[in-house]
């Protein structure tokens, strides 16, 4: 004889969690909310440094569409207003900008590695 099981009744007999256990989205939620904690006490320069982390991370992925949306916000950042070397960064900027679209990933990777080196150098940052 087959038992016959409700809905409810079934709904009732799946497994739970085990005690202890913390669901993914709880832990998610948490793990968003730290490391936007961790982000909102970066100074501007560490900000600049991430970004760079960034898009080296997405153009070693063949992330072209990460690496772009950080090259516009490294693009956002640059102060223009008397600034020589703001030019040259955009210069380089719009450089990797193509490397990307022509799905040269290794290339962008490459001068933002630089430029990340150069940039912790500059502000004696890791």
């Amino acid at each position: 004889m087959t038992s016959h099981h409700t809905p409810a009744q079934q709904t009732a007999e799946a497994p739970q969690p085990m005690a202890g256990t913390i669901a993914p989205s709880f832990a998610k939620t948490v793990a968003d909310k730290y490391r936007n904690e961790q982000l909102m006490n970066l100074t501007p320069a560490q900000v600049i440094l991430k970004l760079y982390d960034t898009a080296i991370v997405a153009c070693k992925k063949g992330d072209g569409q990460m690496a772009q949306n950080v090259l516009t916000q490294l693009i956002a950042a640059l102060n223009f207003e008397n600034n020589d070397i703001a030019l040259r960064l955009f210069q380089l900027y719009r450089y990797c900008s193509r490397c990307l679209r022509d799905n040269n990933h290794a290339v962008a990777a490459t001068v933002l590695e630089e430029l990340r080196g150069a940039w912790a150098a500059a502000f004696n940052l890791k």
